[in-house]
């Protein structure tokens, strides 16, 4: 039997890793600018991957170093697209939708980057998008803890992340600003921000490009906690440590209950989400886990999710992995 995948010794261009029990620290720097780059996209398609396959690691927390995070999406990777004759997007929508088929088959995307120039944009487009989409299927929880400007695909990314973390400093700016360059969101944006904060505002925020600070995003409820400066990423990691304790199975149930059945007619999203329900409750874990609930319930008289809250939301009741 051969030795299981180890996601925290991949070695990465852009992304230095550290494992600390079941929380994988992924500290992105890319200098000087910080820009979301074809190389990083890149190491994020092949960490995540790797997490997905590694069941020591419950959590994933990205961050970046010193006071740099996500700047946004880096300008040489978009330039490509001034190239190409204009179409309109309703046009272009069908042959978006078939690249999403053909980028299965083995190696194109790769082979799309040693193109370059047009080739590489589309490959970046293809790596982002399944990269993002595979973070909220996954088992794993993801956590940014943002502790410099993340705007534009750096949001993005931000907002592909389960829970998001921010240092509460007057460096730490946030926003869509693509419009401000003659572009808009490409890497989710127009999607995910107006579930986040409603329709009327993402409109505005998008269609001004205007930044606004971590408080502000707090407020608006893109951050889920603000952290006070330097004190960002131990937060998250807190979070994450506990978080990676929950069931796999429940995570991953939760997240596509979620992320993809709230979006489906009522009656769907129902179905998906009781599918869930029994597939998170018919696993071996959930066996120890409803034997610990009894004797708790015997010994106290009370539901032990009340009585003992924090000996199940900290997960050290019962080991759920």
């Amino acid at each position: 039997m051969g030795n299981r995948p180890n996601a925290a010794d991949l070695e990465l261009n852009t992304l230095t890793l550290r494992q600390d029990g079941r929380v994988l620290t992924a500290y992105f720097n890319q200098p000087p600018h910080h820009f979301v780059t074809i190389d990083f996209v890149r190491d994020l398609d092949a960490l995540t991957r790797a997490v997905d396959k590694d069941p020591s690691i419950g959590a994933l927390v990205l961050t970046g170093t010193d006071k740099n995070f996500l700047t946004h999406a880096d300008p040489d990777g978009i330039q490509p697209l001034t190239r190409l004759p204009h179409l309109p997007g309703r046009l272009l929508t069908p042959a978006i939708t078939a690249q999403d088929f053909i980028a299965r088959l083995p190696g194109i995307v790769a082979l799309l980057e040693k193109l370059g120039t047009t080739a590489s944009t589309i490959a970046w487009g293809v790596r982002w998008k399944r990269t993002i989409l595979r973070m909220n299927r996954s088992r794993v929880v993801y956590i940014a803890a943002i502790n410099g400007p993340t705007t534009g695909g750096g949001q993005e990314i931000a907002l592909a992340c389960d829970l998001r973390y921010a240092e509460n400093a007057e460096h730490v700016r946030m926003g869509q600003i693509e419009l401000l360059a003659g572009l808009i969101p490409g890497g989710g944006g127009t999607q995910r921000l107006p579930s986040i904060i409603g329709l009327g505002k993402a409109v505005e925020y998008i269609l001004e490009g205007a930044t606004f600070s971590a408080q502000e995003a707090f407020d608006l409820g893109i951050v889920h906690h603000l952290a006070t400066p330097g004190a960002v990423l131990a937060a998250a990691q807190e979070t994450a440590t506990r978080l990676a304790r929950r069931s796999p199975t429940a995570i991953a149930e939760a997240k596509r209950a979620l992320y993809f059945a709230s979006r489906k007619p009522l009656s769907i999203g129902l179905d998906m989400e009781l599918a869930g329900f029994v597939s998170a409750g018919s696993t071996k874990a959930s066996k120890h886990i409803h034997k610990a609930f009894d004797e708790d319930l015997r010994r106290l008289g009370a539901s032990p999710l009340l009585e003992v809250e924090s000996e199940w939301r900290t997960g050290t009741r019962v080991d759920q992995t």
